[in-house]
Order: C-alpha cells, then sequence, then structure tokens
C-alpha cells in the first residue's frame, strides 16, 4: 500500500514526501530496502535517495555498516521521548529485549523505572525455569536494596550484582539504559535464584548478555 503524499496546498512539497518516507515503516520492522520504500512511497528511487541523504544526516534513517536496508534513527526516539515523556518509546523498544534476553539466558528479565524512593517494574519476561523471581509489571519495590535499585541511585558503575540483597534466595543483574544526553531511563534486569546466580562461572555468561543488551537498547533509545 503506498502513502505517497497528494501534492499540499500549502506547505513545502520535500518535506511531505520526507515524512512519507517516516511513516513508510511499520511496528516491528527490523528495516526496509530502498526497492520496498519505493513501493510504499510511490517515489523515484534517485528521489528516495536525495531525501534519505538529509535523513540520514539528522539520525532520523540509519543504515547499520553496509547493509542495504534502512531503519528508523536515534533523532526520532529523542524527539519521542521529549514528547511522550520517557514511558511510550520504552513501551516500543524495551519488550523484544527483554524477550531475547530470557530466551537466551533461561532466568526473568526485567526494566524497572524509578518511582520516587522506589523502584518500579514497568516491563517484564519470565524465565522459563520452574523455580524463578516471579513478578508482576507494576510492582513497586525498595530503591536502596537489589541490583536494579543500585543502577537508578546511581551505584555500581556500568553493571552491578547482588546476591540475596531483597531476598536470600534471589540474585540479580543489572545495567543502566541511557537516553539522549546520557540521562539514565531505567534498569534492564536478569534475576533469578541465588544458586544459578552465585556460581560465578555460569553467572559471567550472563552478565555480559546483560550489558550487551543495555548497550544495544541505550544506543536505539538515542543514548549513544
Amino acid at each position: 500500500m503506498s502513502v505517497k503524499p497528494e501534492a499540499p496546498a500549502e506547505g513545502v512539497g520535500a518535506v511531505d514526501r520526507a515524512l512519507s518516507i517516516l511513516a513508510a515503516f511499520r511496528p516491528g520492522e527490523a528495516g526496509l530496502t530502498l526497492a520496498e520504500l519505493s513501493r510504499r512511497t510511490g517515489l523515484y528511487k534517485s528521489t528516495l535517495l536525495r531525501l534519505m541523504a538529509s535523513l540520514e544526516r539528522a539520525r532520523m534513517l540509519v543504515r547499520p555498516g553496509e547493509a542495504a536496508v534502512w531503519r528508523l534513527g536515534p533523532a526520532l526516539v529523542r524527539l519521542g521521548l521529549m514528547a511522550e515523556g520517557a514511558e511510550g518509546p520504552l513501551r516500543a523498544f524495551v519488550p523484544p529485549v527483554l524477550r531475547e534476553l530470557a530466551d537466551r539466558t533461561g532466568e526473568s528479565a526485567s526494566f524497572y523505572i524509578r518511582d520516587g524512593q522506589a523502584r518500579l517494574c514497568l516491563l517484564r519476561e519470565e524465565g522459563r525455569h520452574l523455580v524463578r523471581d516471579q513478578l508482576l509489571p507494576g510492582t513497586r519495590l525498595p530503591l536502596d536494596r537489589g541490583a536494579a535499585g543500585h543502577v537508578l541511585r546511581g551505584e555500581g558503575g556500568e553493571l552491578v550484582v547482588t546476591l540475596g540483597e531483597r531476598d536470600p534466595e534471589l540474585a540479580a543483574i543489572a545495567a543502566p539504559v541511557r537516553g539522549p544526553g546520557g540521562r539514565l531511563l531505567g534498569a534492564l534486569t536478569l534475576s533469578g535464584t541465588a544458586t544459578r546466580l552465585g556460581d560465578a562461572t555460569l553467572r559471567a555468561p550472563l552478565e555480559a548478555a546483560v550489558a550487551a543488551a543495555a548497550r544495544r537498547l541505550s544506543q536505539d533509545l538515542g543514548g549513544g
């Protein structure tokens, strides 16, 4: 289905065409090829390339490496954060990361934000282990205990591990997720039993997975 705009009675035609490129993307799509963008917008490829060069310079579109696909860029996330507050973009970008973490590790993955002097579990993906840390989105927990709490308080650097701090049978790994200007948006967390996460050898790949996911999510949210 083409989203090519009609000739505007007022305004600038090039701007309308550029906006039609951004509007061509649909939720959940990792990227679009030039051919697909041309089909959806009704614009010639030569016209698309000129407009997309401007959108790329503004970081509204990005083309990773030498890939032949384009995706929406971090500048749009920054604008979304300013327009809607943090939760709109977070609810779009965080759930796929949580699902991937839970699938890869088997542990429960959560995203916490600061809520006054507490931390709020905004989003959650349960792990597959029968014995696990079980929690519902919307749960408020103490800010001074647990890996996510330390991250939200600005303590512990880029990765925090806690063993039995909030509950003697539980452990967690958390990393900060940052937005434009390095602003702390929340804490990406993997949690499980102290028995599993207490083993440094077993925990090492989980720490690497959390750190990598937090960095990727920060990039997607305009944090670097």
